[in-house]
This record gives structure tokens, C-alpha cells and sequence, in this order.
């Protein structure tokens, strides 16, 4: 029976130690994890901050967010790049209804604007980018997105342009630092959602790495994965 007993305490000194250990574990990951939040933060606050003024061969905008695309219409205007790519574009939205949307004058519109309808998510962006790039043989790109959006589009094209200069303009989603509490925390919301994402892609370049345009397998894997 006496033995019985010490048997019953050392197991549960065994589950305790075990308990207490993985306690600490899970508090060092999500201190790491939020540590890492507070990187991105300071990487999304440099792409705020430092928008080069610089030019490309070619400029690529990414859909889904505020102002991005009359951004990049702009830089076209300014010849900043030779052509834009207008990635991630629905389905439904013609060339012509683009055109009057931002403005483009219509012979600039159809010499040097590509509009790409395939590309569902930001993976499908980098894919249909690198595509677009080689197509054309260009050497370097301005990339024009959100601030919070920068980091992943720019993890995720670097997976698949490695050897093509990438040029961070951000567009900023909101000029207001210093807004209602309500508003700040919408914003920290959005930030936080994009880290969370963000993290995602970084382990999944990791895991599978590619090898540029043309690698048939890898590009299953990348859509697939999103």
C-alpha cells in the first residue's frame, strides 16, 4: 500500500513538473510571438514613413485595400515605371470600366497598363507578378500596396523574384496617428490580423521554398496554401 502511495506522488510530481514546463513554454512562445508583433509594427512604420521617390522598370499595384491603385496610376503618370501590372482584379471588372474608375488616360491605359484577373489572395499576386515580370524581362519593381500589407507582399514576391530588385511604396491606410480610442483599436485589429497572416507565410516560405517563375510544382503548392 506504502509503496502504492509514493508511486500515486511521484507520478503527480512528474505531471506538475511537466504542467510548470509547458506553462513556461507557451509563455515564452507567446512572448516571442508578440515581440515579433512589435517588429512588424516598427517594419510597417518605416514603410509610412520612407517612401523612396525612386523609378522602376515596371510597377505592380495589389488589390484590396484603399487608394492603392490610383497610387500606382500616378506613378505611371510620372513615368516612374514602363508598365503596371493591376494584379488581383475582379472578375467582373472590364478594362474600360478600370480606365474611367481611376482616371487613366485611354491611350496610357491600353500601351502600358496589364490588368490581371487570376490571382485570388496575395500568393496569387506574387505568382502572376512573376509571371508578368519575366514576360518582360524587367530587372526591378516598384511595388505599391497598403503599409500593413508591405511586409507579406514583399516576403511573398521575394519567394518567387529573387533575383528582381523590389521597391516598397506604400500606401498609407490611414493618415490619422492620433485618432479615437475606438479607431486606434480597428487599427490594431487590422495589424494584428496581418502579423497573424504575415507569420503564416513566413513559416510556409520557409517550409517550401521556390525557385522563381516556371516552377510548376512549387506554384501549386503556394495556391494551394491560401
Amino acid at each position: 500500500m506504502g509503496a502504492a502511495i509514493v508511486r500515486k506522488r511521484e507520478a503527480s510530481r512528474r505531471r506538475s513538473r511537466i504542467v510548470r514546463i509547458a506553462a513556461i513554454a507557451s509563455a515564452l512562445c507567446l512572448a516571442l510571438y508578440f515581440a515579433g508583433f512589435a517588429v512588424f509594427l516598427s517594419e510597417v512604420s518605416f514603410y509610412r514613413k520612407d517612401v523612396p521617390d525612386s523609378r522602376a522598370d515596371g510597377i505592380v499595384v495589389l488589390t484590396g485595400g484603399v487608394a492603392r491603385v490610383d497610387e500606382a496610376v500616378k506613378l505611371l503618370n510620372e513615368k516612374k515605371g514602363e508598365r503596371l501590372l493591376i494584379s488581383g482584379v475582379h472578375p467582373s471588372a472590364s478594362r474600360a470600366v478600370l480606365a474611367k474608375t481611376f482616371a487613366v488616360d485611354e491611350d496610357r491605359f491600353n500601351c502600358c497598363v496589364d490588368v490581371d484577373h487570376e490571382a485570388l489572395d496575395t500568393v496569387g499576386n506574387a505568382v502572376e507578378t512573376a509571371d508578368w515580370v519575366a514576360e518582360h524581362g524587367y530587372h526591378s519593381l516598384l511595388v505599391v500596396t497598403n503599409d500593413y500589407h508591405m511586409p507579406r507582399s514583399l516576403l511573398e514576391l521575394h519567394s518567387v523574384l529573387s533575383d528582381v530588385e523590389l521597391i516598397p511604396h506604400a500606401v498609407v491606410a490611414s493618415q490619422h496617428q492620433n485618432g479615437t480610442a475606438a479607431e486606434q483599436a480597428s487599427r490594431y485589429r487590422v495589424l494584428l490580423g496581418e502579423y497573424v497572416k504575415y507569420s503564416a507565410a513566413r513559416l510556409r516560405t520557409l517550409v517550401t521554398p521556390i525557385s522563381g517563375p516556371g516552377d510548376d510544382v512549387h506554384r501549386a503548392a503556394l495556391t494551394a496554401s491560401e
